[in-house]
């Protein structure tokens, strides 16, 4: 939090503060009622007061601070909790990635994948049989390259090309679905199979919107903890890698509790 921000969350808690006591003591003495104070939430631009305004803000907070020093606490909490807020906003909306299922959906699950991550193999027909079978679920895919073989990134701006012609998830599904390694000729093939142009999928690997897009996704695994593959995040719920047994059930056990929660906050 920069120091302005810290500054008016603080002030704003301290004034509160001030006018509930004022409130009080004016209904005592039976004078006019004040007015109320805006909400907490509400944000205070500290940096259009006067310098005298300023200084004597910061003497109510220093003196509010001094009195109760938990309200740091509280406000660094509140902070945290709306960037996290703000993270898995940007992670479920990024109108790069390729997603399917309503935009108003109330689950929404997102994968962060690596072609070349057997885990990622097994978990692939679970991601897209939600698809299918929960039409609305939006299911957003995150490729996000990490194991050291080079055919993991050359897979994933594969992936984000042929967005473009309109033949993502044929093409998912095709390297996913595959048995052996991958190498720039299977990627050919496969993406020839899923009836993409492969002249026009290379040539539009090139562009550097393909590598902002994946450089983005790193950026946002890593801000979210991410560090292996699979991850999936369920309405803000996260879970790292796919379990040995059941995964299946246990998936499918995280969704119905994530729509159970969406429909209870109706």
């Amino acid at each position: 939090m920069t120091f302005p921000r810290l500054v008016a969350a603080l002030a704003a808690a301290a004034l509160l503060a001030l006018a509930g006591c004022s409130r009080q003591d004016s209904q005592a003495a039976a004078s006019p009622a004040v007015a109320p104070a805006p909400p907490a939430t509400e944000p205070i631009d500290v940096e259009s007061f006067t310098p005298q305004q300023q200084t004597d803000m910061r003497a109510v907070v220093r003196d509010y601070l001094i009195r109760d020093p938990s309200v740091i606490r509280e406000a660094l909490e509140v902070l945290a909790a709306r960037e996290r807020a703000e993270r898995e906003h940007a992670i479920m909306n990024d109108p790069r990635s390729f997603s399917v299922g309503p935009a108003d959906a109330k689950v929404t699950v997102v994968e962060f994948f690596d072609y070349t991550c057997p885990f990622c193999q097994a978990a692939s027909d679970w991601v897209v049989s939600l698809t299918r079978n929960h039409p609305d679920v939006r299911v957003v895919f995150k490729e996000y390259p990490v194991r050291p073989d080079p055919a993991a990134a050359e897979a994933s701006r594969a992936a984000v090309a042929a967005m473009r012609q309109g033949r993502y998830l044929q093409f998912h599904q095709a390297m996913m679905g595959r048995s052996g390694p991958l190498t720039s000729e299977i990627i050919d093939d496969l993406a020839r199979r899923s009836g993409i142009d492969v002249a026009r999928m290379r040539r539009d690997m090139q562009d550097p919107a393909v590598d902002a897009l994946l450089l983005e996704n790193h950026r946002q695994a890593a801000e979210a903890g991410i560090t292996g593959t699979p991850a999936f995040m369920i309405n803000g719920e996260w879970m790292n890698g796919w379990p040995r047994e059941n995964a299946e059930a246990t998936m499918n056990a995280r969704l119905m509790e994530a729509k159970r929660r969406a429909a209870a906050a109706r």
